[in-house]
Formats: C-alpha cells, structure tokens, sequence
C-alpha cells in the first residue's frame, strides 16, 4: 500500500510518515498535481488529503481521482472549516475528519488498511 499524503505541512509530514512505514507501507508526500495523476488511478493508493493545505485545489484534484482510492481516502482540515469538511464528504471522500481526529487516529488509519 502507497500513503500518499498531499499536503505542505512539514510537521504533519514527518508524522505521516512515520506512522505510514512503522505499519509497513510506503509512504510519499506530494503536491504536484502532474506528479499526483497517476497516484490517484493506483488502486493502492491511499490518499491522506489535507484539506487545509489544498484550499482552492482540492475539488478538481478529487474529480480526477480513481473511485476506489476516493472511497478509501482520508481527508481532513480545522474542525472550524466545517463546509469544507462537509464539501469533502458530499465529493465521496471516504472518511472526513478534523485534522486532531487525523493525527490522533494515524495508526488505526494505516493499520486498518488493507
């Protein structure tokens, strides 16, 4: 399994990452939307968006997303940017949270995937 994390935040990087390979997955951040393409049409990928860092882009990059890595993606952003969270779900992303909920659950997430 891939963790792509799209996101710019260095501090949510490195614990991303680290969650991502202590459950034995790959792990990249990007975010490049030429580098994204084919990312997004991987079956195995799993798409950790933050919402927050994607403010104006994410909608277009979610359109361009396989249906079965937007079913199991994650995105998240502030808990006080609620229409962007609920934006996020009504897209088809799969799990919606607040960013503390994201952190807080980092190896339930990559533990529970396949």
């Amino acid at each position: 399994m891939l963790v792509l994390l799209v996101s710019t935040d260095l501090m949510l990087i490195s614990s991303v990452g680290g969650a991502a390979q202590m459950a034995g997955h790959r792990f990249l951040n990007e975010t490049r939307p030429d580098q994204l393409e084919p990312l997004l049409q991987e079956a195995q990928t799993l798409l950790c968006l933050d919402l927050n860092s994607m403010a104006t882009e994410w909608e277009s990059l979610v359109a361009r997303t396989a249906p079965e890595v937007k079913k199991r993606a994650i995105a998240f952003g502030p808990h006080v940017h609620t229409a962007r969270l609920q934006a996020a779900a009504e897209a088809g992303l799969g799990t919606v949270v607040s960013r503390g909920q994201f952190v807080s659950k980092l190896s339930q997430y990559f533990a529970d995937a396949p």
